[in-house]
């Protein structure tokens, strides 16, 4: 059924569920599993200046994706692999997208935190568009 699964985590308490779904099916189907954690970056102009700003260390999204698979491994997966991704933060849909591309995902599973009312005008939701936009299955964990 699925061969190559492409999770999308990030360091929310959610997580933790967007994993366990992503064991159970894995290991059902004996599927391939890539963590990917995408490490967001501000670009701001300072006055002809611009600067990069993370929003997380190199270090720290590296965490996330070790304890991921980590935590992948003790649920029984045994073929995982982890990866991180940089980019602007209103780009993170297509770093999933491409990343999916790119494995050869034919599932991608994601939480789906939601913003409410006027915060999702501005802020969009990540996994919404990412559900929209893939040419596989999307599974969004609530």
């Amino acid at each position: 059924m699925y061969e190559r699964i492409l999770v999308a985590v990030d360091s929310t308490p959610e997580t933790g569920d967007v994993l366990s779904h992503t064991a159970l099916l894995a290991k059902a189907t004996g599927a391939a599993v890539r963590v990917l954690h995408v490490q967001t970056v501000e670009v701001v102009d300072g006055g002809g200046l611009g600067a990069v700003i993370e929003d997380e260390s190199a270090e720290g999204a590296a965490q996330v994706v070790t304890e991921a698979v980590d935590t992948l491994k003790a649920g029984g997966v045994t073929n995982v692999e982890g990866w991180t991704e940089e980019t602007v933060r209103g780009d993170v849909p297509n770093a999933v997208l491409d990343q999916a591309r790119d494995f050869k995902a034919d599932l991608v599973v994601m939480g789906s935190r939601r913003h409410g009312g006027v915060a999702s005008l501005f802020l969009g939701s990540v996994s919404d568009s990412v559900a929209h936009r893939a040419v596989c299955p999307v599974l969004l964990v609530p």
